[in-house]
C-alpha cells in the first residue's frame, strides 16, 4: 500500500523489534560447549561494552554456531561479529532472507537453521496463542505478528479468523503483492469469515519499507473491510501493521 501517512512517534531499533517477538532460546538449552563462553582474544572497550550488554546472545549464538559448524575456528567472534552486525539474537532470527543471505552467504546451513528456529518461534508463539486466546495477552500477540511477518520482503495480507470466545480458528494470507501494493478485497474477507464461522477477524500487514505508517489506501481499505463484516454480526478487533520499526494498530490510532 502506498504513500506513508506522516508519523511522529519515535521507533524502535530493529533490536527491539525482534525481541518483542519472542525470539528467546536459553543459553542451557544447547549443550554442545559449555554456556559460559570465554573470548580467544582481549576485546577492544567497544566490543567489550558490547558483549556486556547481550552475554546470554552470544553464548547461545556461539554455542549454536559451534553445533552447526564444529570445525569453524573462532564461533565466539563469528558470534560476537553477527550479534554486532544484527543488533542481538533475536533480530538475527528475524532479519530480512537478502540480509541473510549477504552475511551468511557462505554458510548455508547456519542460514538454514536460523531459518528453522524463527519458524519453530512462529509455531510455539501460535500454540500459546490457541491455548490462552488470541485477545488475552496484547504483547503475546504482537509477538506472534512480527515473527510472521517482521521479516517479509514484500507486502502480505494475513486475516486471523477468532470465535466467540477469542479462540484462533484460522490464520491465512488472503493477498500478497509487491513490496508496496497488496490487493485485498473485503468480500473475500467476509466470505472466508462466513466459512469459518468467524466472528472476530484481526488484519494484520507488513510495509517491507520499514515504516509502519498506514497509507491512505490502509485506512479505507481497513474502513470498508469493518463495514462489510459489521452487516452479518463480525467484528473487527483491529488492524496492525509491522514494519522494521516497529508495530501500529489502527484502532488505537484512531483510524477506525
Amino acid at each position: 500500500m502506498v504513500n506513508r501517512l506522516p508519523k511522529g512517534k519515535g521507533k524502535s531499533s530493529k533490536s527491539e523489534l525482534a525481541d518483542s517477538a519472542g525470539f528467546r532460546i536459553e543459553a542451557g538449552d544447547l549443550q554442545a560447549v559449555p554456556p559460559s563462553v570465554e573470548f580467544p582474544f582481549a576485546p577492544g572497550m567497544a566490543e567489550a561494552s558490547f558483549f556486556a550488554k547481550t552475554p546470554d546472545d552470544h553464548a547461545t549464538l556461539t554455542q549454536l554456531i559451534t553445533l552447526v559448524a564444529p570445525r569453524h575456528a573462532s564461533a565466539e567472534t563469528w558470534a560476537l561479529s553477527l550479534l554486532r552486525q544484527f543488533g542481538s539474537f533475536a533480530a538475527l532470527l528475524s532479519a530480512s532472507d537478502q540480509a541473510m543471505q549477504e552475511e551468511l552467504g557462505h554458510a548455508p546451513a547456519l542460514r538454514v537453521t536460523l531459518r528453522l528456529v524463527q519458524e519453530a518461534a512462529v509455531r510455539l508463539q501460535r500454540v500459546r496463542l490457541k491455548r490462552t486466546g488470541v485477545l488475552a495477552d496484547r504483547a503475546q500477540l504482537n509477538a506472534y505478528l512480527t515473527a510472521m511477518l517482521a521479516h517479509e520482503m514484500v507486502e502480505q495480507v494475513r486475516v486471523l479468523f477468532l470465535d466467540a470466545g477469542h479462540c484462533l480458528l484460522a490464520d491465512e494470507m488472503l493477498g500478497r503483492g509487491t513490496v508496496d501494493h497488496t490487493p485485498i478485497y473485503p468480500r473475500e474477507v467476509v466470505r472466508r469469515a462466513l466459512e469459518l464461522q468467524a466472528s472476530i477477524l484481526v488484519l494484520v500487514h507488513n510495509h517491507p519499507s520499514g515504516d509502519p505508517s498506514p497509507s491512505q489506501d490502509d485506512i479505507v481499505m481497513t474502513q470498508r473491510i469493518a463495514q462489510a463484516a459489521s452487516l452479518l454480526g463480525i467484528t473487527v478487533w483491529d488492524h496492525v501493521i509491522i514494519g522494521s520499526g516497529g508495530l501500529l494498530s489502527l484502532k488505537e490510532e484512531g483510524f477506525f
